[in-house]
């Protein structure tokens, strides 16, 4: 029997803080979740024997129920240039720069190996060869080629991992620095994107409307920055690999981000929740001026 949300929420939780001592009170400030409700959905779990108390715990039936929740692989879009970061993408793109020691693109898939996530496939393309220093480390990672990517938006990259986005997966964006693990968990319920909010953006963003997304579109007020990390059901896989399709093939079609066909384009057909982070779970390194300040290896004198 599918978990309700609520039950999801609880058992989540309870997975990532194992053998902690939780009030009904610390779990409805957590969740976000009134404490009647918090109490009726442990009294529901106890009794399917997916929750011990004393200290309170997922059981392996609680693991079992978890299961069908679990998110088993990841599509990376890593094939653009990052102009805005030259000199430091002349020889490497943007998600292979040193940050700090480490490469951009490895805070991500470490996250994403951290929650249990090896069927990774990353779309390639400026500098294509330098992602092959990626293996050694991370031998499971399957590479696509996407020789178009100074041709057409990264909906092209997209749809060259179709076959990807089956049976729920996530989709990222390459070039963000993972500041907070976390971000990336081992179990989803719905499709959503991460957002910070913001009392105003010039940047990409959305808002939140019965819900769900809605007004996603560059600059914003009292609104949700747009971070491009999200999650897709298998329901909404299937939509999006029909979506895609028809829109790549339609009039202008390579010139879209693939962001706009479920936020705007085809809005009417998903449902895509908003996951909230805090800005500083997330770097995101926009030009090299960003680059040299948070990283002072990098000489200031190239900006």
């Amino acid at each position: 029997m599918p978990l309700s949300r609520y039950e999801f929420e609880l058992l989540t939780f309870i997975e990532r803080n194992a053998n902690t001592q939780l009030l009904i009170r610390d779990l409805s400030n957590q969740l976000c979740i009134s404490e009647a409700q918090i109490s009726r959905s442990l009294k529901a779990l106890q009794e399917k024997d997916y929750l011990r108390t004393k200290p309170l715990t997922i059981t392996e039936g609680g693991l079992a129920a978890l299961e069908p929740y679990r998110v088993k692989k990841a599509l990376i879009l890593a094939a653009g240039f990052g102009s805005r970061m030259m000199p430091a993408t002349a020889d490497r793109p943007k998600p292979m720069v040193t940050v700090r020691g480490r490469r951009i693109i490895e805070t991500l898939l470490d996250a994403l190996i951290s929650a249990g996530i090896r069927d990774i496939t990353l779309v390639r393309g400026y500098k294509k060869e330098s992602f092959d220093a990626l293996i050694e480390k991370y031998p499971f990672v399957r590479l696509i080629d996407n020789d178009q990517y100074d041709k057409s938006n990264n909906i092209s990259s997209v749809m060259l991992a179709l076959d990807v986005l089956k049976g729920g997966c996530y989709l990222c964006e390459a070039d963000l620095y993972i500041s907070n693990p976390d971000i990336i968990t081992r179990y989803q319920y719905t499709s959503n994107i991460l957002g910070s909010y913001s009392l105003e953006t010039d940047d990409w963003s959305f808002r939140m409307k019965d819900g769900f997304i809605c007004d996603y579109q560059k600059g914003n007020t009292y609104c949700y920055n747009y971070y491009g990390i999200s999650y897709w059901t298998a329901d909404d896989c299937e939509k999006l690999q029909r979506d895609f399709s028809d829109v790549w093939n339609g009039p202008e079609g390579h010139d879209y981000f693939w962001e706009f066909i479920p936020l705007v384009l085809k809005k009417e057909r998903y449902q895509v929740e908003i996951r909230p982070c805090r800005k500083q779970d997330i770097v995101e390194i926009d030009n090299y001026y960003e680059l040299a300040e948070l990283d002072p290896s990098y000489p200031a004198e190239a900006k």
